[in-house]
């Protein structure tokens, strides 16, 4: 049995490590040790952990007050929003609700708890999210109905201001090692997966229809999750793409 191709350059950093703890889990019962291949399981589990340890430390951020602070700004600008949104969609009017439907697919399609996110994916995607608003005329058509803009407006500043913020604390050449380090990391851990796939499939082969088959059906059906939810990001962004995969 054979596990489905896929190109994980497209994967997220998430994605990544959810592909590989979902392996890590149908594999768990097969007798690495008993078949003398132990180091694929090992390696598999090690380069996941090295993936997860550099994302957490991306992700940490040398907190100052001016980026505490612009960052509180842009997150309840952003439920703000929000908030406007649920209300509009409980009117009588079904001009309103019509309206604020196209809103709440294009915030839902980005997120609705964008303000959760690392500040690296809430800042790129915020930055996709306000370029729709100006340049789809269905939905600047429902913002201007809906009287919108000044919700909009507020959240541009307010990232705008984080932004500014956080650049000017950033050490440019120190973020260029962290990427450059992440992408060496996400690409040993696809190795491996590559490596333990091809043990799989032709041990599979040897005793098809068995717990290896079951396995690889696990790790496919895995597969399939990720780029569906590749498919259904209705919005592509080079840079986005850039700082989840970096």
């Amino acid at each position: 049995m054979k596990i489905l191709s896929y190109n994980y350059s497209r994967f997220r950093n998430a994605e990544q490590l959810s592909l590989a703890n979902d392996v890590l889990i149908a594999t768990k019962t097969y007798d690495w040790a008993g078949n003398n291949v132990l180091n694929l399981l090992t390696w598999v589990q090690d380069s996941k952990t090295e993936l997860e340890n550099q994302i957490n430390k991306l992700g940490t951020v040398n907190e100052t007050q001016t980026v505490k602070l612009a960052d509180n700004a842009f997150n309840d600008s952003w439920r703000r929003l929000k908030y406007v949104v649920k209300a509009y969609e409980l009117s009588p009017l079904a001009d309103d609700r019509a309206n604020v439907a196209i809103i709440s697919e294009l915030i839902n399609s980005h997120g609705p708890n964008l303000h959760s996110e690392s500040y690296a994916v809430q800042n790129a995607i915020a930055k996709i999210f306000l370029k729709d608003c100006t340049t789809e005329p269905e939905l600047v058509a429902a913002i201007a109905a809906l009287k919108l803009d000044v919700y909009i407006s507020n959240i541009q500043i307010a990232l705008d201001t984080l932004l500014a913020a956080i650049a000017h604390r950033k050490d440019k050449k120190v973020n260029e090692i962290s990427a450059e380090r992440t992408r060496e990391i996400r690409n040993r851990l696809m190795d491996n997966l590559d490596k333990m796939f091809k043990y799989l499939e032709v041990m599979s082969a040897i005793t098809p229809e068995g717990e290896l088959d079951t396995m690889i059906k696990r790790i496919n059906e895995s597969i399939q999750k990720i780029e569906t939810a590749i498919k259904m990001r209705s919005h592509k962004s080079p840079e986005l793409e850039e700082v989840e995969q970096g």
